[in-house]
């Protein structure tokens, strides 16, 4: 291969490096990253999407990496299939909706909210959010992982948070009260944000501690077999409608969407059985 035609395959791969540093970027990022002009950023993105490497998300959230390249890489995980999985399809929910949705998955001792649909609502309160923590015992998807995860995994995870000297796993320590939380989780199958969670806004940015305080979360989870590959959750504000309201509305549809995000999934992770 001579120099002329290695030129856009090595671009091609600068842009691939440096988006593999952050879960999603927006082009001027990517152009300030690989020192590249924006336009030829532009016109190598339009190929490696079109390769099946990369994916637009939104004009102003920008692309992301997908299976395809990730697959190349010792660190590819299942949680990088489900969101990949998800994110399309949380983003017609959001169209249709209006409500943002967001997708955690585990990390540890907490959990991660991965992807969220900020950009596509016009009603959102929260900031946009890539790879940030939620606490097992106060968020919603944290709720609804353990109440609907097997039960020597729910048992594995409490006895970590129960050593933390955290104020957000104290209720780790108090197994009664947990028990009787988790038991009414999933007798009405969703979770709530923890209204000592959305009063947690010291240290926070302004926007962030006003949308903690304005806006709370429905969440369900996504089922693989027996697992919990993820979980779903619903922002809204309780000055539009209650919990039992937000329920009703769409306790429904948000359980399909979970259901459809583990039927692609499952069919990206197991592509020889298809």
């Amino acid at each position: 291969m001579d120099s002329i035609s290695r030129a856009p395959v090595e671009r091609a791969l600068h842009i691939l490096e440096a988006m593999n540093g952050a879960p999603v970027m927006p082009i001027r990022e990517i152009a300030t990253a690989t020192g590249l002009p924006k336009s030829s950023v532009v016109r190598l993105l339009g190929q490696l999407a079109a390769a099946g490497y990369v994916e637009k998300l939104s004009r102003n959230t920008g692309y992301r990496l997908t299976s395809r390249v990730r697959r190349l890489s010792w660190g590819f995980r299942l949680d990088d299939v489900v969101v990949e999985a998800a994110s399309p399809l949380m983003r017609g929910f959001t169209r249709v909706h209006r409500w943002p949705v967001f997708i955690g998955t585990t990390d540890g001792d907490q959990m991660i909210v991965r992807y969220g649909t900020v950009a596509e609502s016009p009603v959102a309160v929260d900031p946009l959010i890539h790879e940030a923590p939620s606490p097992f015992l106060m968020s919603a998807i944290g709720k609804a992982y353990l109440a609907f995860c097997p039960d020597w995994e729910r048992d594995v995870i409490v006895t970590r948070l129960a050593q933390s000297l955290r104020s957000i796993d104290r209720l780790a320590q108090e197994p009664g009260d947990l028990r009787r939380m988790l038991r009414e989780i999933r007798k009405s199958g969703y979770a709530i944000t923890g209204e000592d969670l959305r009063n947690m806004t010291e240290g926070l940015s302004s926007d962030v501690g006003d949308a903690r305080k304005r806006a709370t979360g429905l969440a369900v989870p996504v089922l693989s077999a027996d697992r919990v590959i993820a979980c779903l959750s619903l922002r809204f504000m309780r000055s539009v409608m209650t919990d039992r309201e937000a329920a009703d509305a769409y306790l429904e549809p948000l359980r399909q969407l979970a259901e459809e995000i583990a039927n692609v999934a499952r069919q990206r992770s197991n592509p020889e059985q298809n």
